[in-house]
């Protein structure tokens, strides 16, 4: 009964009061405007919240071309996932003007911070594009959480992203402590394994707790990965898009070079 019930959620109590009270706190609340606070409202209800329009075309065009010429002349410095549809530039900020704007954004980071309620700092500007294969599973491998505790992420798309070239997609609710719990019991998974299968997304979830976000290029969702979440395995085409993994300033030091291989010049 012990292990059944108590074990794998006292895992996740215990791991999440433990790295709160590792926190670097703000020194003052942070000051947002009525549009500020109904993206803060939105993550905190549903945890995530969508921007349109945020880069503009030839911004995303621009990109794209970057993304492409890295590609083509680094190949050594691409992460690839086993069926090389996943391609993955770790630190892509340092290889464009333009990433490196996204990658040093205030107002992602404000928000953020104002969600989370502590001191982050961007770790990298991740660069992908995600290509259709007859086997792909989509960008991140299919379903996962990035933790159990609260964090805070920001995705940009590229290109127009519809149903068929893998878009974002989450589990409603599934970072709030009382499914963490639920989950941890009926499939008896707890921290730190933070992968599932489709198997084990059916069985604590139906087709409406699944929220797919598409959206032209440009658009911006601000996330928190703590939701159950992957990219859609891609029925055709491809998704470029940029990510900025974001992490508390207490683990960040841990985090600065947990990504290979990590993009450089040299």
């Amino acid at each position: 009964m012990y292990n059944t019930f108590i074990k794998p959620a006292g895992k996740i109590i215990k791991y999440l009061f433990r790295d709160y009270r590792k926190k670097i706190p703000l020194d003052e609340k942070v000051k947002l405007n009525f549009n500020e606070k109904k993206l803060l409202h939105n993550l905190k209800i549903h945890g995530y919240a969508v921007i349109e329009n945020f880069a503009s075309e030839e911004t995303c065009v621009h990109i794209i071309k970057k993304i492409d010429y890295i590609f083509e002349n680094y190949p050594a410095k691409i992460w690839k996932d086993d069926q090389k549809s996943d391609n993955r530039i770790f630190g892509a900020q340092i290889a464009d003007k333009k990433i490196m704007e996204y990658f040093n954004d205030n107002f992602i980071k404000k928000i953020g911070e104002a969600y989370l309620g502590f001191k982050i700092k961007n770790v990298m500007t991740m660069a992908n594009r995600v290509t259709f294969s007859s086997s792909n599973n989509g960008s991140g491998n299919g379903w996962h959480k990035d933790a159990y505790r609260k964090q805070f992420k920001s995705l940009l798309y590229l290109n127009n992203v519809d149903k068929n070239n893998g878009p974002f997609q989450l589990l409603k609710r599934s970072n709030k402590i009382f499914n963490l719990i639920k989950v941890a019991i009926k499939l008896q998974k707890t921290y730190p394994d933070t992968r599932f299968s489709e198997n084990e997304i059916e069985k604590i979830s139906r087709s409406e707790n699944v929220t797919t976000l598409e959206g032209r290029r440009g658009t911006l969702i601000l996330f928190d990965p703590s939701l159950t979440h992957r990219g859609s395995p891609l029925k055709s085409s491809k998704r470029y898009a940029l990510t900025n993994y974001y992490e508390s300033l207490h683990n960040f030091d841990t985090y600065e070079n947990y990504f290979k291989p990590k993009f450089d010049l040299e």
